[in-house]
């Protein structure tokens, strides 16, 4: 026998080694550098446990590999428990969908000769509305304060997502009103007349160069001489201006 064959280590007898040649070689820098009062005590008491843990670490490269009879009996028991685990989180999903849907608070809807107003309803209103949700609740009241009011029940079709029968389902239970809120065409900028949804970033620009050009615009007649509005843009501005 060579005496290189005292020498010779498997993989993991190797690893180990190495790492504790590191660890005493870290614990002699470090006791050397703070190496008085306190300090020195802290580090000894860090290198006490940097030891322990790399002695646990040795602990586990000396445990056996589980045998083949083992190691089925082991995966066997971590399917049948990934099973359990899976049936249990759908049933605790189940229950609580169901507690959810129990506490949700439910809309109590109008009913055959109820009515609400076109422009004087909240959302809260809305909802009680038979085929109206919170989705389309919301919607209606923002692009009702987007225009400044609804001149006739049909424009509930400009709502997104609104479609005819939607349309015809919900009609029996509005009455229509007049309340609507004037864009004063004279004062305001650019950024508030074009967040009007009738008005375009052309046609905005087409009114304040007119009023640059010539002062305050005195009537919707105006604007009708102007290329950039139609007859059909005409009529759908003509309640929400004011001159």
């Amino acid at each position: 026998m060579r005496w290189k064959d005292f020498l010779h280590y498997q993989r993991r007898s190797r690893l180990a080694v190495i790492l504790l040649l590191i660890l005493i070689l870290l614990t002699m820098i470090l006791n050397g550098v703070l190496r008085y009062g306190r300090r020195s005590e802290m580090m000894i008491m860090q290198n006490e446990t940097l030891i322990q843990e790399f002695d646990s670490f040795l602990q586990t490269l000396k445990e056996r590999d589980p045998s083949p009879q083992e190691r089925d009996r082991n995966e066997g028991f971590a399917g049948y428990a990934t099973e359990r685990k899976k049936d249990m989180e759908k049933t605790i999903c189940e229950e609580d969908r169901v507690a959810r849907f129990a506490s949700f608070p439910t809309t109590e809807k109008l009913t055959e000769g109820e009515t609400i107003r076109l422009n004087e309803t909240d959302t809260t209103q809305w909802k009680k509305v038979p085929g109206i949700g919170s989705s389309y609740a919301s919607r209606i009241v923002k692009y009702r304060e987007l225009l400044g009011g609804y001149i006739r029940a049909e424009q509930l079709l400009e709502v997104y997502g609104m479609d005819n029968e939607r349309y015809g389902q919900i009609i029996p239970f509005i009455k229509t009103d007049t309340i609507v809120r004037r864009l004063k065409v004279n004062e305001l900028e650019f950024k508030e007349l074009l967040q009007h949804p009738y008005l375009n970033y052309n046609q905005v620009q087409a009114i304040i160069s007119l009023r640059r050009r010539k002062g305050n615009i005195v009537s919707i007649g105006e604007l009708a001489m102007l290329d950039e509005f139609t007859s059909d843009d005409i009529d759908r501005l003509e309640p929400y201006l004011e001159f």
